[in-house]
């Protein structure tokens, strides 16, 4: 189990009611993951959830925490980001609800059974490997372009472990590909049912998308409100500082600042 060292850092998210150790070089964790961890959570919670390439499992154990989900299987390809994963869930008192697998999601598993989950989770790979240049660190080039798991890839995985009455699958991705997503979506199987656009400031473009989607054929799409994070004067609007504190689950609130337990 990893413990921090030289080579991870132990960083807090939702005002420190999750504690997350992730490397000091390689991938580490952004707004995004908490934003899909807002966006995730449902009127109930999932019994069960998958998180797609977990890293060192903020989203996942994010939901968890949040009360949006009863059990995690989080699957990492990263040897070093999944033993990130599971020590994370014994440092947040969740490991009791977490399996961690660390294995190529595009493989069979008997612990990833198709067509049982209620809710996938998935902040993949954003860019082409043509798309810029490419990070020097694997850890980073796997988990931020498309060199491991292209966009078919985990579109097309996620509608083959969900349930196909109550599941969907919700995710984090590049605005500038979402057409490119919704296009991947409906080559899967699956249908978008609600979306959120995510801007840095108003005046400027999108940068994410946050997308659920649904088994079966095409239905109505609720794009909801744009999300916008940062105002004029730089910091944080109501809206996106709600989110980034983690105000939207009395479960996560309830927690307390772990930083200072």
């Amino acid at each position: 189990m990893a413990t921090p060292t030289d080579e991870l850092t132990r960083d807090a998210i939702f005002e420190g009611r999750l504690l997350l150790d992730q490397p000091r070089r390689g991938y580490r964790f952004a707004v995004d993951a908490a934003l899909l961890v807002w966006f995730a959570r449902g009127e109930k919670p999932a019994r069960t959830c998958v998180d797609l390439g977990a890293g060192c499992g903020v989203v996942g154990l994010g939901l968890l925490a949040a009360g949006a989900a009863r059990e995690l299987v989080a699957i990492e390809v990263q040897p070093r980001l999944a033993d990130v994963c599971a020590s994370n869930a014994a440092l947040n008192g969740l490991d009791d609800r977490t399996t961690v697998i660390a294995a190529d999601m595009l493989e069979p598993h008997d612990r990833l059974p198709p067509a049982a989950y209620d809710l996938v989770v998935a902040n993949p790979p954003f860019w082409p490997v043509d798309k810029g240049r490419l990070p020097e660190l694997e850890e980073r080039r796997i988990a931020c372009h498309e060199v491991a798991l292209t966009l078919a890839g985990w579109t097309g995985r996620a509608a083959e472990l969900l349930h196909p009455r109550r599941g969907r699958l919700c995710a984090v991705f590049s605005a500038r590909r979402a057409d490119e997503l919704l296009a991947a979506l409906d080559r899967a199987g699956l249908s978008a049912t609600r979306m959120t656009t995510v801007y840095p400031r108003a005046d400027e473009p999108a940068e994410l998308v946050l997308v659920e989607a649904r088994p079966g054929g095409p239905g109505r799409l609720e794009v909801g409100p744009p999300l916008v994070l940062r105002g004029a004067d730089g910091g944080d609007t109501a809206a996106g500082g709600a989110i980034l504190r983690g105000e939207f689950s009395e479960t996560l609130r309830a927690r307390g600042d772990r930083r200072t337990a």
